[in-house]
């Protein structure tokens, strides 16, 4: 299973997250905050259900003459003009007194400063909404009234004019006020505020956790498959973090531990017909060898004749009894990982012609055709030579075994790449495809008849693979047309050595 590719970290997801999570908070409160001051100065100003400023403020915009002290008269307002000489020029409506003779206290009314340099420009918003455009400031008159100012440069004019209205004209309840106070329309506008930071910081958060929480619970949703015996689970996170790196490696290791557990089970099934095999290969010999002694032992009328017949079928199935047993602690040797096959450096091209020399006789006698091509020119390998002379000698009894008179015979040697090959060839009956694959395991036979004709144990083809491989070489089947071809490999120590 291909690993899929982390595209960016779980820090840089989270930095996103948040950097976007910020921008959006501070977004939406600017929003909110904007959108309380409206509402605010809708439901509580004076020009929601009072006319007059809005009507006021008209004429201050368009034509401020146009004003007269009726208009101011309605609230007790007034409004001043200031020319550049520090003259009041205009006057209308109760121009309150600090205004009629313009002084350094009445500027600093209108800078909103006081004589301790306190502030005293605008706390209340509600005033802020009686007249646009214009600066705001908060006073308190000798005669102890609060007063609301609004001043105004006139470019054109090179002057300022100054509208007062008594604080208490101001702030008068209108229709909404009058049933919920201003105060507590402030208090609920921030609540609304505050529920509606909380909610962002949920649905942040709430992203966030799914960012976090859904891969860990997948995660955790496989470990408990794993934990139940369902090794085939395979989790798919569409993350491109860090989680989809711990995806890959669980499912690493799920697969991991399904090939071990495949390979436990086909090695238990193994281990079980072995033991299946060892049992039934034995106990023909045993039987047999018990069946005649106990005829020896029991019946003295036996001439000397019969009674060599029998010691003669009890030693021939000890034999078999004897070989079996050899073969399985050979086998057992051999599959033993810490089993360490001490090797010499030795020419295998003529350790093959020694190996082919010693089976002449026994091919004429069986008149066979043999074709040897064996390389002249020598190339060495780490072997050991009783050990590597078994596991050829096992593939050339069988073919001597198994071929019918006349067949032909062949031993073939090459070098590719940096390995020594030996294909032992044959023109008799090919081994059936089903059986390749298993031809190797032990006490696996073509010939399903398990008869004693041939003596042997079922063990030779496992030993060969198991001796070849602690030579970190190999054996095989190669398909040739006719009859069956065995292919063995052996590392080169050099790949071209002459002498």
């Amino acid at each position: 299973m291909k690993a899929k590719r982390i595209k960016r970290s779980v820090t840089t997801e989270l930095f996103f997250i948040y950097f976007l999570g910020y921008i959006a908070i501070n977004i939406i409160l600017l929003i909110a905050i904007i959108g309380s001051i409206v509402v605010y100065g809708t439901l509580c100003g004076p020009n929601t259900y009072n006319s007059y400023f809005g009507g006021l403020q008209n004429k201050l915009v368009k034509d401020y003459t146009s004003i007269t002290d009726g208009d101011l008269s309605d609230i007790d307002g007034f409004m001043v003009k200031i020319n550049n000489d520090n003259k009041v020029l205009y006057m209308r409506g109760h121009v309150i007194e600090e205004f009629k003779n313009i002084n350094l206290q009445s500027y600093m009314y209108l800078f909103g400063l006081t004589k301790d340099n306190e502030e005293s420009l605008n706390d209340d918003i509600r005033t802020m909404f009686a007249l646009s455009d214009f600066n705001n400031s908060i006073i308190e008159t000798k005669d102890n009234v609060k007063y609301s100012l609004y001043s105004k440069y006139l470019k054109e004019e090179d002057s300022l004019v100054v509208v007062g209205f008594p604080y208490s004209e101001i702030t008068k309840p209108n229709r909404i006020t009058k049933v919920i106070p201003h105060n507590l329309i402030i208090k609920i506008m921030g609540a609304f505020n505050v529920l509606l930071i909380l909610s962002i910081v949920y649905i942040l958060a709430k992203a966030t956790s799914s960012a976090f929480i859904k891969p860990i619970k997948t995660l955790l949703a496989g470990v408990i498959e794993i934990s139940h015996g369902n090794y085939n689970i395979r989790l798919d996170i569409d993350k491109k973090n860090e989680f989809l790196e711990l995806a890959n490696g669980f499912n690493m290791m799920a697969g991991t531990i399904q090939n071990e557990k495949s390979q436990n089970e086909k090695l238990q099934k193994i281990k079980e017909d072995l033991i299946l095999d060892i049992s039934h290969d034995l106990k023909n010999p045993l039987s047999s060898i018990l069946g005649y002694s106990e005829i020896l032992i029991n019946n003295n009328d036996l001439d000397e004749k019969e009674k060599l017949e029998y010691l003669n079928i009890i030693n021939k199935n000890s034999q078999r009894a004897n070989k079996l047993i050899t073969d399985l602690f050979e086998f057992s040797l051999y599959d033993n990982s810490d089993y360490k096959m001490i090797t010499v450096k030795a020419d295998i091209a003529e350790f093959v012609r020694q190996i082919i020399a010693n089976y002449i006789l026994e091919f004429d006698h069986k008149k066979f055709e043999y074709d040897f091509e064996i390389i002249e020119e020598p190339y060495y390998v780490m072997i050991n030579e009783e050990k590597l002379s078994r596991a050829i000698n096992n593939v050339l009894d069988n073919k001597v075994k198994y071929n019918p008179v006349g067949s032909r015979i062949g031993v073939k040697t090459e070098v590719r790449e940096n390995y020594f090959y030996i294909i032992l060839s044959d023109n008799g009956e090919c081994i059936p495809q089903k059986y390749r694959e298993n031809i190797f395991n032990p006490f696996v036979r073509v010939d399903k008849s398990r008869n004693s004709k041939t003596g042997g144990t079922g063990l030779g083809l496992s030993i060969t693979k198991k001796i070849l491989n602690k030579h970190n070489g190999d054996i095989r089947i190669i398909d040739s047309g006719i009859g069956t071809t065995f292919e063995i490999m052996l590392p080169l120590v050099v790949f071209k050595n002459k002498i």
